[in-house]
């Protein structure tokens, strides 16, 4: 378990390290707009989390790492050069413990933070832990931290094991590693074009349920295994096991019987 303790920290002291910044986009200014907004009227934002670093012999290197809280800190250091926040130091939520603890520990909190990180940020989150530590941290571990399903943990270590025997690296964009050594052209579309494309299939397919009044899950369900094929019903099935972890024990093949049962929970659950 990790060791942790509070205190205020120098923002000038922090040390920003890529491996711990899942997020695709750098900025939001919506969300930091509302920090400073916060901080002006509060005077303070909740605790960031840092990471006393330690080397892999357990010795302290001096390095405080963020592992959580960009958008806090960069709120701050706003404010401060704006003169309405003095800079006498940061909330700050200290841990102690190895680099995969604080992985694990950055990841759990990006998962639970008030602007979460997407599912796809936490799909290639979790790949690059996969890719960088290998089997050093037990599925059950890094699907509690990320929100992936253990089977798309599974899944992760054995492309990444096809990559090594081939000697081929990996973009880090798991939708498209996970097709490799098929080529993709495919490019993810921004956050409003993936809602516009969302909302427009999901009211077709309401349409045509409603339209035949269709109330039998098990037609619904195979009606869209038939339209989406083998392949990407296995993706989808995949997909939803990130939100749905109770349901994520799917085998490499799943049955028809698996499948019907994981839309019948879907559609209780809407």
């Amino acid at each position: 378990m990790l060791d942790k303790s509070f205190t205020n920290i120098d923002h000038r002291h922090l040390t920003l390290d890529p491996a711990f910044r899942h997020r695709k986009e750098a900025e939001n200014a919506t969300h930091l707009a509302a920090l400073r907004k916060t901080l002006r009227n509060t005077g303070n934002l909740d605790p960031i989390l840092v990471w006393r670093e330690q080397d892999e012999d357990g010795r302290e290197t001096g390095r405080l790492v963020l592992l959580d809280g960009h958008f806090r800190v960069t709120a701050y250091r706003a404010e401060i050069a704006a003169g309405h926040v003095d800079g006498k130091g940061i909330p700050a939520l200290i841990v102690k413990g190895t680099r995969i603890d604080a992985e694990l520990e950055a990841l759990r909190a990006n998962t639970k933070d008030s602007l979460p990180l997407t599912p796809t940020e936490r799909t290639d989150a979790a790949w690059a832990l996969v890719r960088r530590h290998r089997n050093k941290i037990s599925k059950s571990h890094l699907a509690k931290a990320s929100g992936v399903s253990e089977r798309s943990i599974a899944n992760m270590r054995k492309k990444l094991k096809e990559f090594l025997e081939a000697k081929e690296q990996p973009t880090g964009n798991w939708w498209q590693d996970r097709q490799w050594p098929e080529k993709s052209d495919f490019a993810a579309p921004d956050d409003a074009e993936r809602e516009r494309l969302i909302a427009t299939l999901a009211t077709s397919i309401t349409d045509a349920i409603r339209e035949h009044r269709i109330r039998d899950v098990e037609i619904k369900a195979e009606a869209i295994q038939r339209a989406l094929g083998k392949r990407d019903m296995e993706a989808v099935v995949e997909y939803l096991g990130l939100s749905l972890g109770e349901l994520d024990e799917f085998s490499e093949e799943p049955s028809e019987e698996h499948l019907n049962d994981h839309f019948e929970v879907r559609q209780e659950l809407h």
